[in-house]
């Protein structure tokens, strides 16, 4: 294994307990992050209210961006179980303009990006369902008909 694969992996461990939430209006230069984010978490993926008000943030902050739209936040989880709840209920904001991802490393976000373009075209043109995993230190794109079938590695 290369010098620069093993950083990679030991920076993507690093950032497991972290999500990047994109969409949430930063316009309000007053905001408190902690608050958007269990306000998104109770209200808006229908999570129990006293669940979402009593996990543990380890921090939550915006996210410095060049980009137009609003900057994403950035939520550190104390319990990785809580993130993968987070993330579970994540369907809930479906039909929404918010977003949520794992934080990866710069690489390996650029790499998700390249292959969203491809997702997309492929799920218009060929009629299937797509999804891109993280895959060591790198990331792929699955596909199936429906969810009856097994995703399989796209070529």
């Amino acid at each position: 294994m290369t010098l620069k694969k093993k950083a990679i992996l030991l920076e993507k461990h690093d950032r497991k307990y972290n999500i990047l939430i994109y969409g949430i209006d930063d316009s309000n230069p007053e905001e408190n992050v902690y608050a958007t984010t269990r306000k998104l978490f109770s209200e808006d993926m229908l999570m129990d209210t006293r669940k979402a008000n009593s996990m543990p943030l380890a921090n939550a902050h915006r996210v410095p961006t060049h980009g137009k739209g609003p900057k994403p936040i950035l939520v550190r989880f104390l319990h990785f179980g809580d993130k993968q709840l987070i993330m579970s209920k994540a369907y809930n904001l479906k039909g929404t303009k918010i977003r949520l991802l794992d934080d990866l490393p710069v690489s390996m976000k650029e790499e998700r990006f390249l292959l969203s373009h491809n997702a997309f075209k492929i799920r218009k043109r060929d009629k299937v369902q797509t999804r891109i995993r993280a895959k060591g230190a790198h990331m792929t794109l699955e596909t199936r008909k429906n969810s009856n079938e097994k995703w399989s590695l796209w070529e």
